[in-house]
């Protein structure tokens, strides 16, 4: 069961900027730390990123901007934020962000425990259960 862990390998503490790479391309790189029942995905943002098409998932999505500017698209309405400015978002609620600045943005969203990305926290041992 995905939800087990290692009770001696408690507290689970790592670094997110030397944690792997989950996901990369042009402009975008995130790295995924897990806990039992929820996952924060830490997503940096360069300018030289295409926009991409909004995408919907069947959780609920928040995302808190932690460095540079970002441009949200939600549900077909555009929303600028800043360094810690939030935004929450509904299950199935189509989406997309871009950094809008010259300095990469860098954002932290806040999923459940996400069955497709299990493989990228295989770097957390307390798991390895």
């Amino acid at each position: 069961m995905v939800r087990r862990y290692d009770p001696s390998e408690i507290p689970s503490v790592h670094n997110l900027a030397d944690s792997p790479i989950a996901k990369e391309g042009l402009g975008f790189e995130q790295v995924v730390f897990r806990g039992v029942d929820q996952m924060v995905g830490m997503t940096t943002i360069g300018p030289e990123r295409e926009d991409k098409p909004q995408h919907s998932h069947p959780w609920e999505q928040m995302t808190v901007v932690i460095e540079g500017e970002v441009d949200f698209l939600v549900d077909g309405e555009r929303v600028s934020l800043g360094i810690h400015d939030a935004v929450e978002i509904p299950p199935e609620v189509p989406h997309a962000s871009r950094a809008v600045s010259e300095d990469p943005a860098r954002l932290l969203a806040f999923w459940p425990l996400r069955e497709d990305r299990l493989d990228a926290t295989d770097y957390q041992t307390e798991f390895d259960v």
